[in-house]
């Protein structure tokens, strides 16, 4: 296994007569452990111990495996940044350029604490960006806690490659700084519009409940033409239900920034959601708006928005689920980073193809040896 792209962006942090263990064994024993079903120090330093013939195998001049304190002090003495640094780097190198849709999205992790500037400690709260098409972490940034996710996002942008990328936001990313900074990387976006931009909200919401569905005026006369309007429907049944989904798409170009007084953006967007319990035939609706600077294509706009929910039920599910990452209690720096180690190994599982889910796959990769070298060699 050859992790030098990730180790080769962190500075050892430990005196050089203190270390017994070298970096590269000790994250290389970790992310096997998490891989392999570990969630805490103490089960990382079980796990090594009973495939200790296995790492003597793999890492050169291993002799024995690190206590739980060693684990806990070097992944808390870890400058997260250059973690990340590492990380994102890896992600490249394994997938190259990513053209597609990255959704971003925060994710409070409940039992992990963080030290604020102040000294006190919060919750961590940390805003990741998923490549919705390969299934990727393309990065994350902590959200420091005496700000929000609305300072935190413009910081993970930065460090994102948004050419030919469409970034979907949920309403906290709908502030002018943020959309202005992902068209002038080169990048598309569609962002959720709710009460926090009441102002931008009513007034998209007065243009679509002035039209029908057809494009035909509620008031007086006149149709919209198919320039500037157009619908898309998708319907599908299961589970119990049957759902009904319209996107209805209103765009006059470049004069659209100029209309919402918003700039930057080409199209609004309304979204309808009907919900049907087909055993006792009740029907939900909800309503959806959104500005995009896409151009109008109500079917594409749907589908991305749908694409959103994919950083919620393939990332932030399954490290709550299958790591249960919500109830490991670390701090500091350490709860930073062993997020990120989470993303990793979860980034490893998803990239084997085999059959089972994620969970089951940490099982087997704690069971069987040759499985865990296959994920490994991977990094």
């Amino acid at each position: 296994m050859d992790i030098s792209i990730i180790i080769n962006k962190i500075e050892d942090p430990r005196r050089e007569h203190g270390k017994c263990h070298s970096l590269e064994n000790i994250i290389y024993i970790t992310l096997a452990a998490v891989m392999g079903g570990a969630e805490g120090w103490n089960e990382i330093e079980d796990f090594g111990k009973s495939h200790l013939e296995y790492f003597k195998s793999k890492l050169i001049g291993l002799e024995s495996i690190p206590s739980h304190d060693t684990f806990n002090r070097v992944f808390s003495l870890i400058d997260p940044e250059k973690f990340e640094q590492g990380f994102r780097e890896w992600v490249h190198d394994l997938c190259g350029k990513y053209e597609g849709v990255i959704a971003i999205d925060g994710k409070e992790i409940c039992g992990a604490k963080t030290e604020n500037d102040d000294g006190s400690i919060s919750p961590l709260r940390m805003v990741s960006a998923w490549a919705v098409g390969c299934g990727l972490v393309l990065g994350q940034e902590k959200v420091s806690e005496k700000s929000n996710e609305i300072k935190a996002i413009p910081e993970l942008l930065k460090i994102l490659d948004l050419k030919d990328c469409v970034v979907t936001i949920d309403a906290i990313g709908c502030q002018h700084k943020i959309v202005e900074q992902i068209t002038s990387e080169g990048g598309d976006y569609l962002i959720s519009v709710k009460e926090n931009q009441r102002k931008l909200h009513d007034k998209i919401e007065s243009f679509f409940s002035g039209i029908t569905l057809e494009g035909n005026k509620k008031e007086g006369r006149g149709h919209i033409p198919p320039t500037r309007y157009a619908y898309s429907i998708q319907e599908n049944v299961g589970h119990g239900r049957s759902e009904k989904r319209i996107c209805r798409v209103l765009s006059y170009g470049d004069s659209t920034a100029n209309l919402l007084d918003w700039e930057g953006v080409r199209s609004m967007a309304c979204i309808e959601n009907s919900r049907t319990n087909l055993k006792t035939n009740k029907t939900t609706t909800e309503y959806h708006y959104y500005i995009t600077s896409l151009n109008k294509d109500p079917e594409r706009i749907l589908n991305v928005a749908r694409q959103h929910w994919s950083i919620e039920n393939n990332l932030h599910w399954q490290l709550d689920v299958s790591f249960n990452e919500d109830n490991q209690r670390k701090k500091r720096n350490a709860a930073q980073n062993i997020s990120l180690v989470n993303k990793l190994s979860l980034t490893l599982l998803k990239q084997d193809t085999s059959k089972g889910s994620i969970k089951s796959k940490r099982k087997r990769a704690g069971w069987d040896n040759e499985f865990l070298t296959t994920l490994l060699s991977l990094v």
